[in-house]
């Protein structure tokens, strides 16, 4: 028998930006071995049976207005009559066709209908090829990067042998709760706080502009991580707050800049109540905007940027959370603002997802590389900095739109900000 609930806010606005092609997740897993693509529909549906988000499509109920300019119809998660996951395989000669897939995948949302929230796509040069690109688009609204993170690992060690993943009983039995469902009730304090106003990069003129998200990878080898470890641990921040304070210096070097606000990716399945496990799949997140003074200090600059966000956690989340349907005070300070500044609201992002999990070897098969990232193109900062650890070292993907910033300009960015990491080895 089917379930079904209704989304949570977050959810219903994750959900409405991605049917305008905002904030669509994306990882692109690089996998060398030969791969059948019915063994890949088996381990999709095998997913589907383990966690019941995947099996839920979106239904739209009565109309709901929250403000004159936010109307939509309320949306309904359900299970009954969803179908499978939609696996496409593409062949092609072109070794760099996944990133043409990619391009198109990362601004088409998945269509309004019976479809789970997810769409897979091979790319490899020929049925025998030994590289493969697994292309994973899916709605941010089911997905957050935990749960992405659960989805490749799932995937591949099901692949690596079917029979002992199909021995698993299933995660999830029943549709998880919408984050709003466990977290407590929202503070007076909260809700009069003054608004922190966002502050953008300088606006830049960019040679042939494109309505196109892309991203740069960088990887910091188990060489480079352990020693910035030891000098985060020495100078009592945070992953976080490092990678905040490289990025952030690197700006005030490039512009001569004094403050910059930072969205922080937050996962709060820790403060829901009861506390939800790890392996609850969906999305649960909020983001995060907090204000940081920038000075030629590394460790000061990554301390504050650590700091405040754990602050914002304890105090006023609700007040610092940017994941909410847009009050007066939004349209007040950040719809013209954003619109002479090509869409763009702070000028970074930074998201630090853990460790992902992921390991080298999986049977037959070997995860070369992955690439992740996000719609920016609607709406969003500059410059958006995706950390997961991996097998000791530190995959940082940095996503940027090419209507608003050019490559020169980001790798520019990055390879400062990477050169300060790598320069406490």
């Amino acid at each position: 028998m089917g379930e079904t609930r209704p989304l949570g806010e977050q959810e219903q606005l994750l959900n409405s930006l991605h049917a305008r092609g905002g904030l669509i997740a994306m990882q692109v897993l690089h996998v060398r071995g030969r791969l059948d693509p019915a063994l890949v529909k088996c381990a999709l549906a095998w997913l589907q049976a383990q966690h019941p988000m995947l099996r839920a499509h979106i239904r739209y109920g009565k109309i709901v207005w929250h403000l004159p300019s936010v109307v939509y119809r309320q949306p309904w998660f359900d299970t009954e009559g969803t179908t499978e996951i939609p696996l496409k395989v593409l062949d092609s000669a072109d070794p760099d066709a996944w990133r043409e897939i990619f391009a198109v995948e990362i601004r088409t949302p998945i269509p309004k209908g019976n479809h789970p929230r997810v769409r897979i796509t091979i790319v490899r040069q020929s049925p025998d090829a030994d590289l493969n690109h697994i292309v994973i688009c899916a709605d941010h609204a089911t997905l957050d990067a935990q749960s992405a993170n659960m989805f490749a690992r799932q995937l591949l060690e099901f692949l690596a042998d079917p029979a002992i993943a199909q021995r698993q009983s299933p995660r999830d039995t029943t549709l998880p709760p919408p984050i709003e469902a466990g977290l407590p009730n929202k503070s007076g304090s909260a809700e009069t706080a003054t608004y922190t106003p966002a502050i953008r990069l300088p606006k830049q003129t960019v040679p042939e502009p494109k309505k196109e998200t892309r991203v740069l990878a960088r990887h910091l080898a188990c060489a480079v991580t352990a020693p910035l470890d030891d000098a985060i641990k020495a100078n009592r921040t945070t992953l976080h707050g490092a990678i905040t304070a490289a990025f952030l210096l690197a700006m005030r070097e490039r512009y001569q800049l004094d403050a910059m606000t930072v969205l922080t990716t937050v996962d709060v399945r820790r403060l829901c109540k009861p506390v939800l496990p790890h392996e609850i799949y969906g999305c649960y997140i909020d983001i995060l905007r907090t204000k940081h003074p920038i000075t030629d200090d590394f460790w000061s600059t990554a301390r504050d940027a650590s700091f405040k966000v754990i602050t914002a956690l304890a105090k006023n989340r609700e007040s610092a959370s940017i994941l909410k349907f847009p009050k007066w005070e939004v349209y007040r300070y950040e719809a013209g603002r954003t619109i002479r500044n090509k869409r763009r609201i702070d000028g970074l992002a930074v998201t630090t997802a853990g460790d992902s999990g992921l390991q080298d070897s999986y049977g037959t098969y070997t995860l070369e590389d992955v690439t992740r990232a996000i719609s920016i193109d609607l709406f969003g900062p500059s410059l958006t900095v995706i950390a997961n650890e991996r097998l000791g070292g530190l995959d940082l993907s940095v996503v940027y739109t090419a209507i608003a910033i050019s490559e020169d300009e980001v790798r520019w960015l990055t390879d400062n900000a990477v050169a300060r990491l790598e320069s406490f080895g």
